[in-house]
């Protein structure tokens, strides 16, 4: 099964709080974030490397969500990870800090109330958050 059809079928659980115009609202965000396409795809995979060393779904959902409404990054990632991020990929922490909201609300809408659904997948490796993100990035070229 390729990586669109996971998503998608993450997100069309009924248990969760995705909506059909979901992917299109996250790539329009993505699309119009103050931050280089083509660095995206390698800031969403170290963060999924970041939420994988938790491993736990249902203890993660929680922050994810909290950043989701509200951006603040630090509840899911320390200022060093940050900046580990951020100088892994070759941007600025800020890039980092303005994508992870986003990367969040996408987890969210995907996922129920105790991280099933597409956080499992995250978590799990069977959704690649950085080759999801890279595809979003090399859309928005076409995009334009």
């Amino acid at each position: 099964m390729d990586l669109m059809n996971l998503v998608g079928q993450a997100i069309a659980r009924s248990d969760t709080d995705a909506s059909n115009d979901l992917m299109g609202t996250v790539l329009g965000a993505l699309n119009n974030a103050p931050v280089d396409n083509s660095k995206i795809g390698d800031v969403a995979h170290d963060l999924q490397t970041e939420l994988q060393k938790r491993g736990d779904a249902s203890s993660l959902i929680g922050s994810l969500q909290s950043v989701a409404a509200t951006g603040a990054v630090e509840k899911l990632l320390a200022s060093e990870q940050v900046m580990a991020i951020a100088q892994h990929v070759g941007v600025e922490p800020a890039m980092v800090k303005s994508v992870t909201p986003l990367i969040a609300q996408f987890i969210v809408k995907g996922s129920n109330n105790q991280g099933e659904g597409l956080l499992e997948k995250v978590l799990s490796g069977e959704v690649d958050l950085g080759q999801m993100a890279g595809m979003i990035g090399m859309a928005s070229k076409f995009m334009k």
